[in-house]
């Protein structure tokens, strides 16, 4: 997104150093930069978010309880997985 908006490639490596920042003159575009690093670090407190969330999800369990002799059954379990889903609601 940097490349797109500053015009030119910005591809940083492992070992980018400050020096090449200066050289390819990023402080004219510190707002662009700024920017952009701010929608990506929400994106990726939403994408640990989202995945936080089905990972509670996965240790959810109904179970199915017969209801007397009348060959029905009830769900068990059902107020922890509403709390989850109250607190995921808020929280998305």
């Amino acid at each position: 997104m940097i490349t797109d908006k500053v015009g030119f490639e910005v591809k940083p490596h492992e070992g980018f150093t400050y020096q090449e920042c200066m050289d390819m003159k990023l402080t004219d575009y510190t707002d662009i930069i700024v920017d952009v690093g701010e929608k990506a670090g929400k994106e990726y407190n939403i994408e640990t978010s989202m995945a936080s969330m089905k990972e509670q999800w996965a240790g959810v369990e109904f179970i199915l309880k017969s209801f007397k002799k009348t060959g029905t059954f009830t769900v068990a379990g059902f107020d922890d997985a509403m709390m989850l889903l109250d607190e995921h609601i808020v929280l998305t």
